[in-house]
């Protein structure tokens, strides 16, 4: 049956699935079958090796990637898809909402906690601003709520935040900050970013919490590596136990979310934080054209910091790439739109 989970991919893929002791960074290029290979070796895992459903944690970037690898390993290993398949596989939040609705009383938050999202954290802030006497001239609540969720991102407490503050954008912030927690510990609420430190917070304080999850979780496999936070790092880090059976995904090359606390220093140092660690590479690419790899390497080669690979495919050069130059962001959406409607026109006749 091993054999058979294996079929369809390709020889790096065969070997990152397969691989299932110890740490392994897998370096996946954009169109290289990183969801399929991760997908194929948690089947690897489960029909192969004989770890059980519960003892995997898969974190994966989004509630739909969640949803369609889930679907996938239920084709694969004839396992009905159920809620109860795969009970650990999720985003980094909806993971840490279990983790503290079971274990999170052991630091003081409560089981019932409320989950504020982003209209209800800027509603806070603004119950905060009209107590401290801030006008939203001085700061937008959206601002405030932005540079709190970066703090916390960052695992930044109020009083740090406070000790550090310099100008008067986060004094202000600073105030509000710390007026917005208390306003939200009253109400009994987490905000998004509290889900993630809350869980960091438990696992750090609460040894025989810890210890359960260290022992459940045999296998931990994270996509989208190169997307994770300070917070979301120390996660993975409190949860890793000593058999150091650690799989992540991610190609620091596509690394677009700093804005939100992303650090894709975390898969750079992936073998300095696990020593010995196995490292493939999936550079088969089967999206594009040479063309269009060719000059998409030209530009990220001149990034200093980088992991080294090189994408081909097997699709052949194709047509050049074209350069156009445009007015704004409307003209540059505008004249894409139009080149794919004229495409699809064409293959419609």
């Amino acid at each position: 049956m091993s054999m058979d989970i294996l079929d369809g991919l390709n020889d790096a893929q065969k070997q990152a699935a397969a691989t299932t002791s110890g740490p392994l960074l897998i370096l996946a290029g954009a169109g290289s079958g990183k969801t399929k290979t991760l997908t194929h070796r948690i089947a690897y895992l489960l029909s192969h090796e004989g770890v059980w459903p519960n003892e995997i944690l898969a974190v994966t970037f989004t509630n739909k990637a969640a949803r369609e690898m889930r679907e996938r390993l239920s084709a694969l290993t004839n396992q009905p898809n159920s809620r109860n398949f795969m009970p650990w596989m999720g985003t980094f939040h909806g993971i840490c909402v279990r983790l503290l609705r079971q274990d999170g009383g052991v630091i003081g938050v409560s089981p019932n906690f409320i989950i504020y999202d982003e209209d209800d954290r800027q509603g806070l802030i603004k119950q905060a601003m009209k107590t401290l006497g801030i006008s939203s001239d001085q700061i937008k609540p959206k601002a405030a709520s932005g540079a709190i969720s970066a703090a916390k991102n960052e695992m930044i407490n109020p009083v740090e935040y406070a000790e550090s503050a310099s100008l008067g954008f986060q004094q202000n912030v600073a105030k509000i900050y710390k007026e917005y927690e208390a306003l939200r510990i009253q109400a009994g609420a987490l905000d998004f970013d509290d889900l993630l430190v809350e869980t960091v917070r438990m696992l750090r304080e609460a040894a025989d919490v810890r210890h359960k999850y260290r022992t459940q979780f045999k296998h931990i496999l994270i996509d989208e590596y190169q997307d994770t936070n300070a917070a979301q790092y120390a996660i993975v880090k409190l949860l890793v136990n000593d058999s150091k059976n650690i799989c992540v995904v991610g190609d620091d090359w596509q690394s677009i979310y700093s804005w939100r606390g992303a650090d894709f220093k975390n898969i750079l140092n992936f073998e300095r934080d696990f020593p010995g660690a196995t490292v493939v590479k999936l550079e088969q690419n089967y999206r594009s054209t040479g063309a269009i790899l060719d000059s998409a390497h030209n530009v990220i080669s001149k990034n200093i910091e980088r992991t080294e690979k090189k994408l081909w495919t097997a699709a052949g050069q194709g047509s050049p790439v074209q350069v156009l130059s445009t007015y704004d962001e409307s003209e540059e959406a505008f004249t894409v739109a139009s080149r794919i409607s004229a495409q699809t026109s064409i293959g419609a006749r």
